[in-house]
């Protein structure tokens, strides 16, 4: 591998790390950011407000 090559296999690591570090970081900072699962698995963020919200 060349270094070309190692450079944009590091740069986009950084970029998808940055990129779910902000989401996901900036959703632990609102209180009306959740995370979403279907069934057993994590599905991702979703946004609603507390009283749309149903108790588990």
């Amino acid at each position: 591998m060349d270094l070309t090559t190692r450079f944009l296999i590091g740069l986009t690591a950084a970029a998808v790390l940055g990129y779910l570090g902000f989401v996901y970081g900036s959703c632990a900072g609102d209180p009306d950011c959740h995370f979403r699962t279907c069934g057993h698995r994590f599905c991702g963020v979703a946004y609603s407000h507390a009283q749309d919200r149903t108790s588990p």
